[in-house]
């Protein structure tokens, strides 16, 4: 019995003395059992062959005690200190460590962290990144509550505490689409879908059917040569209240339908496309529908949505 005491007295300070974290300035939040759960706003930045999941703070200190100030924590990679979302699967990932990219797998031993017992946190400068590919691939939808990945960490000391394992949850708490892909439609440059002056008696009730219409072209290019092959084109963006076939505009009582061939293209919904020789495109129509029944209100108008290439 002696002995199952004395166990678990060694877990409760291995726990005690894990470490606290917190996300760009928040409250501390203990890691409990050698594991937290931090949820990021993130972002997608672009760089040399890679896009950086970042746009966060993540601080992490050594636990208040009865140690001197000297006391301190050492936070550095473990085996398998990776384990991105299964989604990045078809993706080469790494972890960017104070500005220094490491590739999946990552090597074990990396230092995060120096952490002393002053209360004050260590920013750890780490991120996951996903390398770029120069053919056609799926986007990545990320969404509040995405699980991005987990850290896998061993924590050291100059204490008698034992050193233990720290397991960091990345937990996305934003919506965003990471396209790893770099081709492009209409070389990444705003779409300007300009209406003009448009009468209000004109405008359809239906985007098959209104004669409020502007033809746009759509060109698609990859960096890599020789490309052949289908892709689909997402329509993303926010629908209309009264419709879920439109786009919703800034005047509640419009929308805008996007046409392919003549078959109406859905907020969130597709079409079929191809690739010959690393470029193709299509012609598209974006149509002003307005509420059956309306009479919109006259003055400027702005709607927005994203076309996003894709693989079937």
């Amino acid at each position: 019995m002696r002995y199952l005491i004395g166990l678990f007295f060694l877990i409760a300070l291995q726990t005690a003395t894990a470490g606290q974290c917190r996300v760009n300035g928040g409250k501390w939040e203990d890691v409990y059992r050698g594991s937290i759960k931090v949820k990021v706003a993130v972002r997608a930045t672009p760089g040399a062959g890679r896009i950086l999941l970042d746009g966060y703070t993540l601080e992490c200190r050594y636990t208040p005690d009865q140690y001197p100030p000297s006391a301190t924590d050492y936070w550095h990679t473990d085996f398998g200190s990776l384990i991105p979302n299964q989604k990045f699967d078809i993706y080469k990932v790494g972890l960017r460590v104070h500005s220094t990219d490491y590739p999946m797998p990552v090597k074990s031993g990396i230092h995060l962290a120096t952490m002393r017992n002053n209360g004050q946190g260590v920013d750890l400068e780490t991120y996951m990144y996903i390398d770029t590919r120069g053919t056609p691939s799926p986007p990545v939808e990320i969404y509040d509550g995405f699980p991005l990945g987990m850290l896998y960490l061993r924590q050291t000391n100059n204490t008698p505490n034992p050193s233990s394992g720290v397991i960091v949850h990345l937990i996305a708490g934003n919506s965003l689409i990471v396209q790893p892909s770099t081709c492009t439609i209409n070389n990444n440059q705003p779409i300007t879908v300009d209406l003009s002056n448009v009468d209000q008696t004109v405008i359809g009730e239906s985007p098959l059917t209104s004669s409020v219409r502007k033809d746009i072209r759509l060109n698609y290019s990859c960096p890599d040569g020789g490309v052949n092959q289908p892709i689909t084109i997402i329509l993303k963006g926010i629908t209309a209240s009264f419709s879920r076939e439109v786009l919703a505009m800034s005047n509640p009582n419009l929308g805008t339908g996007l046409l392919r061939n003549g078959v109406l293209v859905r907020p969130n919904g597709s079409f079929n496309s191809n690739i010959y020789n690393s470029s193709g495109g299509d012609n598209v129509v974006f149509a002003l529908t307005r509420k059956p029944g309306s009479a919109p209100a006259t003055g400027p108008f702005t709607g927005s949505g994203t076309l996003v290439m894709g693989v079937p």
